[in-house]
């Protein structure tokens, strides 16, 4: 069951408007890619899988053929910009007109109580290709533990300058102002999936990046690699690599020895099916040694999401969905999470929980709940299927969440649930936490401040549009506080392939904040940013429309946006 669809060629940036100069304030270091290919489920023998394929040729803007041949990467300097002083006066305008603005009264209300203050919604196209209009859906982000102001983000977003150089990411080094693109990924022009996290815990200088990449190829080739310099051109070092895994899910704890990271993947190299694994490296990526943590039987196979969760201490969680049965519409599965509480260090990794109904290692939340499975648009033009997260109390690991989305009901297409376990995961609440049963939505995300108070990231599809939430609670959502960070068409743009949105969006507690990224249409309209909102491409809110920098449309697309919520008290 492979799926059909078409590239799509990312036009070069221009460098010509007043607004661009502006808004670009970070050096592009450079991209790679020119096709657009289709991430997809897909039937590979009997392997169910969730990511990119190819689907078909086409030509690149000399006419030459695009091919899977992987190359060195070719990062792209930016353009120097001329005219500094204009530069200055021009940005003080805009930084005027954005503050009028704001007074006029575009940051509107929203939620259970009164607006938190400093929210920041920020679109992290670079000005420098506000000519781009690719679906650049499935954001992720991982923020630098020592220095806050580094993050970096990814998406499927192509290179536009090279078909033969590395996929980038997102770089930005002033707390998510600007962003810019660095082609430092070891996967030629785009990823078909990636992840990635910077070390938490320990407050050290270290500020390596780990990331798990599928590249487009035709086989799923896995490769798990580190940056300890994300500003820098230079490619990510490949630490391991293999074939015939899905879906890495990267987290990373760090000590004074070096990081140990953990990657979630679904592993068809496992014996009988189970294939739920976590990859474990305790010397900072130098080696990894994969660990199955399914033990019960399968439907040949578990579900593609494979979700870690480390707390200061080294207490490891792990969820997934163990797949009992699938009869190619809909997979019967338990959602089962796994715990260890020496980082798992020791000689039976992920053995620590245990169910009461058979022993076996790994507690049934839930058992045998119907996962609609959908490789065509099935919530708006969105696909289903893998939603799930789980997040422990940074500072207290007996206290863990788990999220996930299934059938909830006949009405509903796709219904999002939350639990929390107090006793380590031994047991857990026997219903949805308050406020956290949500019909037809997707994408959750979940995190716990170091406050405890625990957010709850999602995006549903309501009267047309998607809205995405960001919640929060310290009561386990007997009271909490909603935010709509984006409200927009959910029937455009049409969509270029699947996922629409992504497979998973992301959440990330640092200091007294929230920060997170989504996806969303892009269109300029402060009225679909109901608390305001940046855009560093060039965009006119007047007119709602998109231009390449010199004054030419460019259609409405989806983009990835960063944001940063204040932890309530």
């Amino acid at each position: 069951m492979q799926a059909g669809g078409s590239f799509f060629v990312l036009r070069k940036a221009r460098y010509k408007s007043v607004l661009a100069i502006v808004q670009e304030r970070a050096p592009v270091y450079g991209t790679n890619q020119v096709e657009r290919t289709a991430p997809q489920y897909a039937w590979h023998g009997t392997r169910l899988t969730c990511r990119r394929t190819l689907r078909g040729r086409k030509s690149g803007p000399a006419g030459e053929p695009i091919t899977g041949e992987t190359t060195s990467m070719k990062a792209v300097a930016s353009s120097c910009l001329r005219y500094p002083a204009f530069v200055r006066f021009a940005a003080r305008f805009a930084l005027l007109a954005i503050t009028v603005a704001m007074a006029a009264g575009f940051l509107v209300t929203r939620g259970q109580s009164p607006d938190p203050p400093s929210i920041k919604v920020i679109n992290l196209i670079p000005a420098s290709l506000s000519g781009e209009s690719n679906q650049d859906s499935e954001p992720f982000l991982a923020i630098q533990n020592a220095n806050p102001q580094v993050m970096v983000a990814s998406a499927f977003t192509p290179n536009p300058f090279s078909m033969t150089g590395n996929a980038p990411v997102y770089v930005s080094q002033d707390g998510g102002k600007t962003w810019a693109l660095n082609a430092i990924t070891p996967v030629q022009r785009m990823t078909c999936d990636i992840t990635h996290a910077m070390a938490t815990g320990e407050n050290h200088p270290r500020g390596d990046l780990h990331a798990g990449t599928l590249a487009c190829a035709s086989g799923i080739i896995l490769n798990e690699s580190e940056s300890n310099d994300v500003s820098s051109s230079a490619t990510m070092n490949v630490q391991s690599t293999r074939g015939n895994v899905d879906q890495p899910f990267v987290r990373a704890l760090g000590v004074t020895s070096g990081d140990r990271i953990y990657v979630g993947v679904n592993d068809f190299n496992q014996a009988n099916g189970r294939t739920a694994t976590v990859d474990v490296s305790l010397d900072g990526g130098t080696t990894y040694k994969s660990i199955p943590i399914e033990t019960r039987k399968t439907a040949g196979q578990d579900g593609p999401s494979v979700r870690p969760a480390v707390a200061n201490d080294g207490t490891v969680y792990a969820a997934f969905f163990g797949w009992r049965r699938f009869d190619g519409k809909t997979a019967t599965s338990d959602i089962v999470v796994v715990r260890d509480d020496a980082a798992a260090t020791g000689p039976n990794p992920f053995q620590m929980l245990k169910d009461p109904s058979d022993q076996s290692p790994g507690v049934l939340v839930v058992k045998r709940v119907p996962i609609p499975w959908s490789n065509a648009p099935a919530l708006g033009q969105e696909r289903i299927g893998s939603t799930l997260s789980i997040a422990v109390d940074p500072n207290n690991s007996s206290t863990v969440y788990v999220g996930w989305a299934d059938k909830g009901s006949k009405k509903d297409i796709y219904t999002l649930h939350v639990r929390r376990s107090t006793d380590r995961g031994a047991t857990w609440s026997k219903t949805d936490l308050p406020r956290t049963t949500i019909h037809n939505a997707t994408n959750v995300a979940l995190a716990v401040a170091n406050n405890g108070v625990v957010g709850f990231l999602y995006q549903q599809l309501s009267g047309g549009r998607w809205v995405t939430h960001l919640t929060q609670s310290h009561d386990a959502f007997t009271t909490s506080q909603d935010v709509v960070l984006a409200t927009v068409p959910a029937n455009e743009p049409a969509g270029q392939f699947l996922p629409y949105l992504g497979d998973y969006d992301y959440l990330l507690s640092v200091g007294n904040e929230f920060r997170g990224v989504f996806c969303a249409n892009n269109t300029p309209a402060f009225a679909n940013f109901p608390h305001g909102v940046t855009f560093q491409r060039a965009a006119d809110f007047n007119a709602k429309t998109l231009n390449d920098g010199s004054g030419n449309p460019v259609p409405i697309s989806i983009d990835p946006f960063y944001f940063s919520v204040p932890v309530i008290p």
